[in-house]
């Protein structure tokens, strides 16, 4: 059993996490809003730069978003001409595909994402960088297993 000091941390840790990465999702949106694009949608921007012509719901499990989410923010990035929608064998599934707009757009959008993300780790060596990987991924793990 844990005590109720060792809880309070783990809840103050949790929750520093939680609006450390509010605030690093509200300085992306700040940064890259001028393109008109918004840190979910870089998400799938980046998905697709890297997994051309996948279906929704390949895109949803990657990112772990929703489908109802997922859904949405492709019906946006579609209207702005960032991606298309195809069907291929399965009819029912559809998959996404990059625009000329979304790949030229990416490289734009990633340069601002990447002077934010230089800012979040300014000051963190490569060991601290490792330990903060292997942690988040622990803490991923236990929680993806439920």
């Amino acid at each position: 059993m844990i005590d109720d000091e060792t809880q309070k941390k783990d809840e103050a840790l949790l929750h520093q996490i939680f609006v450390t990465m509010r605030l690093f999702t509200k300085a992306i949106n700040d940064t890259i809003k001028r393109y008109n694009v918004y840190s979910s949608e870089w998400s799938v921007l980046r998905y697709l730069t890297n997994h051309p012509s996948v279906s929704q719901t390949a895109i949803a499990t990657a990112l772990q978003i929703e489908p109802a989410a997922i859904s949405k923010t492709l019906a946006k990035m579609e209207k702005k001409g960032l991606i298309y929608r195809t069907c291929k064998e399965d009819k029912r599934e559809k998959y996404i595909t990059l625009t000329e707009q979304g790949r030229t757009l990416y490289p734009l959008v990633a340069a601002h994402v990447n002077e934010q993300r230089s800012l979040a780790l300014r000051g963190l060596s490569a060991e601290d960088r490792k330990a903060a990987r292997l942690f988040i991924n622990t803490m991923f793990e236990n929680l993806y297993e439920h």
